[in-house]
């Protein structure tokens, strides 16, 4: 049955209705970049912990890039895309307080378990909750904030992750020397409760489609008509391949960089969680904001730079991770490091704001899904169980040098995110141009 179309009526807003929607979207931004940091210190947590974890519960690399990678995203498939779904139809603050407070309490509970099987149904319950929320965020903050005004606030959600790799890096590397792996994870997860408290009492559901201020199509369309609409959007796909593998080649250098300083050079827990930490946050910070803004600013002249910046940045991202396995323990690996954080970052605030400019009101959760699902699966789900494969089958010819031969596939990864953007730039005026057109306009 087709779906009756159904338009918002254009509301007459003061100064005064602008500048109180403004202040609440920020408002309600800066408390989804929260969440967004402790959704990646919790889900990182286990980077800095990998090879005490690994000691602990006797397994080999590949079984603790399983744990690390397919372990958290077993389910995230299974559960994004409908999870979303409901986001598009009820209410987006409800699912983000709940799903922060169950994978919160799920990350304490990680601390309690006694075997590599318990603590890999743990981590894919952290998972499961924690595709909730992006999805669900990314669709609030596009209703509080114009499509020529979204880039910057989605640059801000942006920054979250290298945020949260560098709060999980510091204070598990700092926490784990102090008081070991187990009571680390207990320290980490809990204060995710409050903030989820914090949360369900402070923030309340907007109305959808009212940052357009124009005529917008709200109808809810069944999942078929949704999925056959964004899938068809060409500029869509090849972003999604991009943002995919350029998270694959961040989040290989991550969650095994740890280890790989701690195999080829024995320095502690506690300073490579400092060193890393500092570059992570810093580069994606930098990376965020600036290249975040500065396509928001390109993107008002010619909409291609949404995906031409990703496009650079991806392709510099491969000189930084060939200059950090060249350049061993040096400060120099550090700024290549950073370089590596600051280059995925870049890439992250244009990527969700043609997302949620590309989809109609009530298709944007599900549209944010089927791209945080693919850079999920492919980056955060596959990389790590690839390097530690890679890394297992060399050991015996390179010894400790294998995981340096493995965490090449980084650069491989990059070069082909390049590509991938470099393609959906070709596409990505005419397909925002045609979701603008079939919503009622440009703004």
């Amino acid at each position: 049955m087709e779906p009756v179309e159904r338009t918002l009526p254009v509301p007459p807003l003061a100064a005064a209705t602008h500048v109180q929607q403004s202040v609440s979207g920020w408002y309600v931004t800066g408390l989804l970049f929260l969440i967004g940091a402790f959704n990646l210190m919790d889900r990182q947590i286990l980077a800095i912990l990998l090879e005490p974890i690994k000691r602990d519960l006797n397994v080999s690399d590949t079984a603790m890039g399983l744990l690390t990678g397919f372990a958290f995203v077993a389910l995230y498939a299974l559960t994004s895309v409908p999870i979303a779904r409901l986001a598009d139809t009820c209410s987006r603050r409800n699912i983000v307080a709940l799903a922060l407070a169950f994978w919160s309490l799920l990350t304490a509970a990680s601390a309690l378990a006694t075997s590599f099987v318990q603590l890999a149904a743990l981590r894919i319950g952290v998972g499961v909750a924690e595709s909730a929320t992006g999805p669900a965020g990314q669709s609030l903050v596009a209703d509080f904030f114009s499509p020529r005004h979204r880039t910057a606030a989605m640059s801000l959600l942006a920054i979250a992750p290298p945020v949260g790799v560098m709060l999980a890096f510091i204070t598990g590397g700092a926490l784990n020397d102090a008081i070991g792996w187990r009571r680390t994870l207990m320290c980490v997860g809990l204060p995710g409760v409050a903030l989820a408290l914090l949360w369900w009492l402070t923030v309340r559901e907007p109305e959808r489609g009212v940052s357009e201020h124009r005529r917008s199509d709200v109808t809810a369309y069944d999942l078929r008509a949704v999925l056959h609409y964004l899938l068809q959007l060409r500029s869509l796909r090849y972003m999604t391949l991009g943002a995919s593998l350029s998270v694959f080649a961040v989040t290989a250098m991550v969650v095994w960089s740890p280890a790989y300083f701690a195999r080829l050079y024995s320095i502690s827990t506690s300073s490579i969680g400092l060193s890393l930490g500092l570059a992570t946050g810093a580069g994606g910070i930098a990376g965020g904001l600036s290249i975040g803004l500065l396509s928001q600013r390109l993107a008002k002249r010619d909409l291609t730079w949404l995906m031409r910046l990703p496009a650079l940045s991806s392709l510099a991202g491969v000189v930084c991770v060939a200059g950090f396995l060249q350049l061993g323990s040096s400060p120099f690996a550090l700024l290549m490091f950073f370089g590596i954080t600051f280059c995925t970052a870049s890439m992250l605030g244009p990527v969700m704001s043609a997302t949620q400019t590309l989809a109609k009101v009530r298709m944007r959760a599900v549209a944010a899904a089927l791209v945080t699902l693919g850079y999920n699966f492919i980056g955060t789900g596959f990389a790590p169980f690839a390097v530690g494969i890679v890394s297992d089958r060399l050991s015996a010819q390179l010894g400790t040098g294998s995981l340096r031969a493995a965490l090449w596939l980084a650069a491989l990864a990059n070069l082909g995110a390049a590509l991938a953007f470099a393609a959906a730039a070709r596409h990505v005026r005419a397909d925002i141009e045609g979701a603008g057109s079939s919503k009622g306009g440009r703004t």
